[in-house]
């Protein structure tokens, strides 16, 4: 059935465990090592709470904001989140159902599907970048980008890759090839709805990221092979970060700001936009939720950019992780 309706993200989240693989549901939950941060981002949020007006309410619900130039119905974005081939359309239905919704997308340079593909879909799409490669490589994929009708740049400088769990991580090979088939194939077969979808297109789960070279159609890395390009890049100065913003002529976020110090330095190179985010706790474990980062970062930057969290936002709110949950229209 087309969009099934569910009542929640954890209702959602209930559907998926039960439709999905034991190991690809578990490469799509977030928390690193003991899931301190994790736990903090949901008990963070779960403490704010409503203080509603009794009488002379609008007759009109309306909850539009604008976020990096674009009018959204609702202070909600989609996070960039990578390697969504959980599902045979990937990066493309989550696209669908935010245009549905009239929200926007933010698409990862790790994304399983091309930027071209998904802005065909999603006509507000933000496309994503990490400091990976040569200035020419990335201004190259920037560049791609435009040509395909981006809307906004987003740069992540909180990634380190953290995969250790303690509770266990999940086999993800780096390709499906016989050996990853064969220690999948006990998980599979127990998921029949799950391979009927994959079975249904003939093709089995790509695991490449098409965004990270510059030309569509060109062979591109799978994501350890983009992986093993991070960890062989220098890290970014401020100086890198301004110029990064400099290629680009349209609306800039930084994603990955904690601190206010830095929120500082991220207006001084120009930023448009923050997003002060712990990358959904899935990253260096131990920070604090985003929400109760946010206040300070707000306050001390938001007359010269706009601010907004993997939790909410002054501008919008981004969803952490879970839109591979949800369902496909």
């Amino acid at each position: 059935m087309a969009n099934p309706w569910f009542e929640s993200v954890a209702e959602a989240q209930r559907r998926a465990k039960k439709r999905l693989p034991k190991g690809v549901y578990g490469a799509l939950v977030a928390g690193s090592e003991r899931g301190l941060t994790l736990e903090d981002n949901l008990a963070a949020f779960a403490e704010l709470g409503f203080s509603p007006h009794t009488a002379g309410l609008a007759n009109e619900r309306n909850m539009g904001v604008t976020v990096m130039g674009q009018q959204v119905s609702m202070p909600v974005l989609i996070s960039p989140t990578g390697v969504q081939a959980v599902h045979p359309d990937g990066e493309v239905a989550v696209a669908r159902a935010a245009a549905a919704r009239g929200i926007a997308m933010g698409l990862s340079s790790f994304a399983s599907k091309p930027i071209e593909e998904v802005v065909a879909a999603n006509p507000q799409t933000f496309f994503q970048m990490y400091w990976v490669g040569t200035r020419e490589e990335m201004l190259a994929r920037m560049e791609r980008a435009r040509n395909a009708g981006a809307v906004g740049m987003i740069a992540t400088l909180d990634w380190s890759f953290a995969y250790g769990r303690d509770w266990g991580s999940p086999f993800i090979p780096e390709k499906i090839d016989f050996e990853a088939a064969r220690r999948y194939a006990p998980q599979v077969l127990v998921k029949p709805r799950w391979l009927l979808d994959f079975a249904r297109t003939g093709k089995i789960p790509d695991l490449t990221v098409p965004n990270m070279v510059a030309t569509p159609g060109e062979q591109p890395p799978t994501f350890f092979g983009a992986y093993g390009m991070w960890m062989q890049s220098p890290m970014p100065t401020w100086e890198d970060v301004a110029w990064l913003r400099e290629q680009w002529d349209g609306p800039f976020m930084l994603k990955g700001v904690m601190r206010v110090d830095d929120a500082k330095r991220a207006v001084d190179a120009g930023v448009t936009a923050i997003s002060v985010s712990n990358h959904g706790g899935n990253n260096l474990d131990g920070t604090p939720a985003s929400i109760r980062a946010l206040p300070s970062v707000a306050e001390r930057s938001a007359t010269r950019s706009r601010c907004c969290s993997t939790a909410a936002s002054a501008a919008a709110a981004t969803s952490p992780r879970p839109s591979p949950w949800a369902p496909r229209p």
